[in-house]
C-alpha cells in the first residue's frame, strides 16, 4: 500500500469512527457557544463608566466580604459595563453603587448541564474526557491529512459547490471538501486545544513566572489595605487599565494537615490590560502578598517566553475565554460548519462502503 493510500484509508475510516463523537463535541460547542454570545450581549442595562483606583479598592473589599465563595471581581469595561463577582460557573452581576443587578448560573439554563459535559466527557466520567481528548487528537490529525490529499489534486476553490445541491454523494462530498478547506484551520486548533485541555500537565507549567535574574525591589504596599495595594501594582504599570482582583486558589485537603501556626499566605492576582484592543484579555497579571503588602511577581504576557504565550493561549482559542466576542462567534460558526461536513462524509461514507458490500 502507497502512502497515499494509506492517507486514505486513515482518513476515510479513522474519520469515520471518530465522527459520531465529534459530531457530539460539534454540536454542543454549537450550543455553548451561542450562549457564550448572549451573555456578552447583555450589558444588564448599565452604560460604561470607569471606576477611580479608590473605587475599585472599596469594592474589591466589600464584594470579597459580602460573597466569600466568589473567587474574582471584575471592574467595568467597555466590553462588560457593570461590576461582577464570580467563581466557576457562577456570576453575580452589580452596578457601580453595588446594587446587585443579576445572578446566575451557567448550569441553571435548559440544557445547558447535559450540553457541558456531553461536550466535555460524554457523561461517562472521569475517563470520558480521555476518549474525547484522544478523538480531538484524532480529528486534528483527520484534518491535516484531509488538507494534504487536497493538495495533491487541487484545483482551485469553488464557492458553488459549499452548500450541496442534492442528497446524491458526489455532492455531499463537494461540499464536505469545500467547507471543509474553509474550516480547516480553526477546527485543527479547536481539536489540538481540546486535546491538550485534557492533559494540561504538558503546558501549564510553561505559564509559571519564571524567577528574576536580577531582584527588582517593588514598593511595599501598606499590609491588609487594598487602596494601598491596588496603588501599588498601578504604579509598576501606570497606562495600563485594571480589570479584576482574583483569589488564590485553595489546594483541596488529602489527608490530615500537620498543626502548624503559620497561616496560608493570601496571594492575590491583580489581571490589566496593558494595550487597547489585544485579543487575549487581563493577559498581564501581578501578584501581591495581601498580608504582607508585598508584591510576589509581575508578568505581561509580552515578556513571557514563546512557550508561555503558546501555553496561554491554550483555553482561550479553544473556548473563547477573555477572548472578544468575535472570536466566539468565529468558533461557533466552525463548530456549525463542522457538524454539517461530518454529516455529509458520515451519509457518503455509508453509501460507498457499507452500501457496496450488500449490494455485492
Amino acid at each position: 500500500m502507497s502512502m497515499v493510500s494509506a492517507l486514505k484509508w486513515f482518513h476515510n475510516w479513522v474519520g469515520f469512527f471518530i465522527s459520531i463523537t465529534m459530531l457530539i463535541v460539534l454540536t454542543t460547542g454549537v450550543y455553548l457557544g451561542s450562549v457564550d454570545l448572549l451573555k456578552r450581549t447583555d450589558n444588564k442595562g448599565q452604560a460604561f463608566v470607569p471606576l477611580t483606583l479608590e473605587q475599585k479598592a472599596d469594592t474589591v473589599s466589600r464584594l470579597f466580604e459580602r460573597y466569600p465563595s466568589m473567587s474574582t471581581i471584575r471592574f467595568p469595561t467597555e466590553h462588560t459595563p457593570y461590576i461582577q463577582a464570580s467563581t466557576r460557573g457562577k456570576a453575580i452581576a452589580l452596578d457601580n453603587q453595588l446594587n446587585e443587578l443579576s445572578s446566575s448560573s451557567s448550569f441553571d439554563l435548559p440544557f445547558y448541564e447535559t450540553a457541558f459535559w456531553l461536550h466535555r466527557n460524554f457523561l461517562i466520567d472521569n475517563g470520558g474526557k480521555y476518549i474525547n481528548a484522544w478523538a480531538s487528537l484524532a480529528g486534528g490529525i483527520v484534518t491535516l491529512i484531509g488538507i494534504y490529499l487536497w493538495w495533491r489534486v487541487r484545483k482551485g476553490f469553488r464557492l458553488k459547490q459549499s452548500l450541496p445541491k442534492n442528497t446524491r454523494s458526489s455532492s455531499l462530498l463537494k461540499s464536505h471538501i469545500q467547507l471543509g478547506l474553509f474550516i480547516s484551520v480553526p477546527l485543527f486548533i479547536l481539536c489540538v486545544s481540546g486535546f491538550l485541555i485534557t492533559y494540561n500537565s504538558l503546558w501549564t507549567g510553561a505559564l509559571k513566572p519564571k524567577a528574576a535574574l536580577e531582584q527588582v525591589a517593588y514598593p511595599v504596599s501598606q499590609a491588609n489595605d487594598w487602596l494601598s495595594q491596588l496603588t501599588s501594582a498601578q504604579q509598576i504599570w501606570p497606562e495600563a487599565e485594571l480589570i479584576s482582583v482574583s483569589k488564590p486558589r485553595s489546594t483541596p485537603n488529602k489527608g490530615p494537615q500537620p498543626d502548624t501556626d503559620t497561616p496560608q499566605q493570601l496571594v492575590y492576582s491583580i489581571q490589566f490590560d496593558q494595550h487597547q484592543g489585544v485579543w487575549l484579555r487581563e493577559a498581564d497579571r501581578i501578584s501581591i502578598n495581601y498580608q504582607q503588602g508585598t508584591i510576589e511577581s509581575v508578568l505581561k504576557h509580552s515578556d513571557r517566553s514563546f512557550a508561555g504565550k503558546v501555553a496561554s493561549f491554550v483555553r482561550p482559542l479553544h473556548d473563547g475565554l477573555n477572548m472578544p466576542a468575535s472570536y466566539v462567534m468565529l468558533i461557533t460558526l466552525v463548530s456549525l460548519i463542522g457538524t454539517l461536513i461530518l454529516s455529509f462524509s458520515v451519509v457518503t461514507f455509508s453509501r460507498r462502503t457499507f452500501s457496496r458490500k450488500k449490494a455485492s
